[in-house]
């Protein structure tokens, strides 16, 4: 599983640098060396318009209205770390909102088990009296989860968590699940927009994490006869 946290907002892309970085005890020598130099011959920018570079555990890319951090390797806290001490850093910077990812890609053993999971979250009846004596197939399901009634939400900003459910491509029989907890960012608040961000990242990261492991393994377990 991987991990992506992206935030939404106004920045300037030449400030998020591996020197930077180090500078504030955010990473350590090596990392900011690997940083530096590039990583699997993937060269390293920083400008005015774009940051873009990784070290052994994370891709950095910041353009100038979104911040995007991106695990590699085996998932752990740190990546939460580093991006709520960021936002710390840089507590004046507007932020609008920010996206907690996970993406996790399986393998299933047959393709009877990935139809399975198709069949079980989007049934196929209503397809095939659509149009007989043709088959329907899953490609993408994106389900949204709010709080509240459907009322409560009209015409209203919302905290809403979207779960994507679509084959995978990697594998012969392969799914991908990923789950977005998309946080919108309030202006009416004792902490600035970017402090805000730093808290919820903090506070919430974990637990959707592991609220993606139990949905990822609950829909995996539809496949099971």
């Amino acid at each position: 599983m991987t991990s992506a946290i992206v935030v939404v907002g106004d920045f300037n892309p030449a400030i998020f640098s591996p020197d930077w970085l180090e500078r504030n005890s955010l990473i350590g020598g090596g990392d900011a060396s690997v940083a530096r130099e590039g990583s699997q011959g993937r060269q390293s920018l920083v400008s005015h318009q774009l940051t873009n570079f990784e070290s052994n555990w994370f891709t950095l890319q910041v353009l100038e209205n979104q911040f995007s951090l991106t695990s590699k390797g085996v998932l752990t806290p740190a990546l939460k770390d580093l991006a709520a001490g960021i936002f710390q850093l840089v507590s004046h910077t507007p932020v609008k909102a920010l996206g907690l990812n996970f993406i996790g890609h399986f393998k299933l053993d047959s393709q009877e088990q990935q139809h399975k999971v198709g069949d079980t979250l989007a049934p196929k009846g209503i397809w095939n009296n659509l149009y007989p004596n043709t088959y329907a197939g899953l490609d993408q399901l994106t389900i949204r989860i709010q709080q509240g009634t459907r009322e409560d939400t009209i015409d209203k900003p919302v905290n809403e968590k979207r779960i994507t459910v679509q084959p995978c491509h990697s594998f012969k029989y392969g799914i991908s699940l990923s789950i977005n907890d998309h946080y919108n960012i309030s202006i009416d608040n004792d902490l600035t927009p970017a402090e805000q961000a730093s808290a919820i990242i903090d506070e919430k990261w974990q637990s959707s994490w592991e609220d993606s492991v139990r949905v990822f393994d609950q829909i995996l377990s539809s496949t099971e006869t």
